[in-house]
Order: C-alpha cells, then structure tokens, then sequence
C-alpha cells in the first residue's frame, strides 16, 4: 500500500493548521529506564510528519519484561505510526498500565487501549473520531486514500468494540460525532479501568483542528484565520505550480469570502476566516 497524504506538501500543510514547526523536538521520555517500573511519557502529537515511533518501540524491546508505567497527554497525530506503538505496547512482555495525564485524543487514545491496567485522572479526557487525512492529487489518489481512510476506521472500530465496553453499531455513530469523554463517562463505557486521584498535567496543545473541543479544553475551537500567503506558501513550497497555486486560491476566496477589514491591494495580506472542518474536505479533494 502506497501512502500518498505522506509527502512534503502534506507536511507542510499538517505544520500549516496544527501552527507547529517541522522541527519538532522530542515527543515522548523514558524517565527510571534502569528502576523495577520504567516510565513511558508520550505529550505531544505522535508520528509523521513530526517525528517517527522506531527509536521508543526499540527500547520498549530494551526494557525487556519489565512493567511499565505509559503516561499520555497527547492531541494524536499519525495513524499508522499510533498503531505501530499500540502493537509494540500490547506484544510487551511485562504488565503495561496506561495513565491518561490531561488528553488521549485521536489515535492517542487507541494507544491508551494498549494496557492492561487503564487509568485517567479525573480531570483528563478522551477524544474519539473518524481518521481523516490532508491530501491533493488526482482521481486515482484520492480513490485510494478513501480505500485507506474506510479501512482504518474498521480497524479502530474492531480495536475500540474489543477494548471496551461499546458495541460496533454506537461506535460508529461516537465516531462520526467525534465524542469527547471525560473520564468518568470513560470509566463507564470501558475505555478506562479506573480514575486515579490528583490532577493530571494541563492539556496545552491547539486543537482547533477539531470540531467539538468542549469549553474549559486548553486550544482553540471554531475558526483559525489563515492568510492567502499562508496557504501559498505551503503549496508552492510542496511543488505546486505557480499556475496551480493561483488556480486553488482562486476557488479559496470564492468558497470563503474576504473579511471586512481586508487590506489587499494596500500592501496587507489577504485574510479568510476558514472552518477547518471545510479545509479538511477541500484537502480531501470532497
């Protein structure tokens, strides 16, 4: 299976809307790596385009049999990548117990089905959704990446409907909602196994990616403005022609409109108000 969404474009374009550069640092920590119980620390957005999950799956392998403590606060990231690590987390040979720290949203929180003892604090919470991706290309690309698109979205409903306590009938309809959870809503649909006392670390990401954040959930929800040189600069950066470029900005202004307070034409930047659940579909190609 060829994965056409994973290109420069694409990556540009992820950096774009999550407002986060490429050079991302470090995404997860090992911290007692050489105690009885090391600790797993997964907070921030996992997979490409920002990082790559081989060198904490190797030593996961390094840890051997060990238990190990898996604490998550994390906005997702990456399918493939998210299910590389619930994989290795599952295969571990010692115990694996799961703490939900502030967020396990997306493909974060199949990797918190991973353990075997799942706990949140009571302040965190769980984000569930269809698997969606930002990608150009022609007719035949974009069949392909719904093949894709239909075919994780089975898989994680086999992986929630085993993990949980949902059938496959609601989890379809919590996934096309894209549901939030707190955690004792996780707690009695099966997601967790209990809620463990304290407060978990803040939830500090953007998420204005997506489209139900829930008041008092730290990021941004609604509209992200974004300007014409923003989203120029990402396609030709992605080896988009210049004639192609003006072509997708052109259907842009007329799909979203001017705001009032437009400058163009006096030396200013012309901005869009966007509804990132429309810039989702117009990168589907929808």
């Amino acid at each position: 299976m060829k994965l056409n969404y994973r290109n420069s474009l694409n990556a540009r374009a992820i950096s774009t809307i999550y407002g986060k550069s490429l050079d991302k640092p470090d995404w997860y920590e090992i911290k007692n790596l050489n105690t009885d119980t090391p600790e797993i620390i997964i907070t921030d957005y996992i997979g490409w385009p920002y990082n790559d999950p081989a060198d904490l799956i190797r030593t996961l392998g390094e840890i051997g049999d060990k238990p190990i403590l898996v604490r998550i606060s994390s906005p997702g990231g990456d399918c493939f990548d998210g299910l590389h690590i619930f994989n290795a987390l599952q295969s571990h040979k010692g115990k694996v117990t799961i703490r939900i720290e502030a967020l396990a949203a997306s493909i974060a929180s199949v990797i918190a089905l991973a353990g075997k003892d799942r706990q949140a604090y009571k302040n965190a919470m769980i984000m569930i959704h269809e698997p969606y991706l930002y990608t150009v290309g022609n007719q035949f690309e974009l069949l392909e990446d719904v093949d894709i698109l239909s075919k994780l979205s089975n898989n994680f409903v086999e992986e929630y409907a085993d993990n949980t306590k949902v059938g496959k009938k609601e989890l379809r309809t919590m996934l096309r909602a894209e549901t939030w959870l707190t955690a004792k809503e996780a707690l009695e649909k099966g997601f967790i196994d209990s809620i463990v006392d304290g407060k978990g670390a803040k939830a500090n990401f953007d998420l204005s990616i997506y489209a139900n954040v829930p008041d008092g959930i730290s990021g941004e929800s609604g509209n992200k403005e974004l300007t014409i040189r923003d989203i120029e600069k990402f396609l030709r950066d992605g080896g988009v022609s210049n004639k192609k470029a003006k072509a997708v900005l052109a259907g842009w202004k007329n799909v979203y409109g001017e705001n009032d307070n437009d400058e163009a034409g006096q030396g200013g930047a012309t901005n869009y108000t966007v509804d990132l659940e429309k810039l989702m579909m117009k990168f589907k190609g929808v």
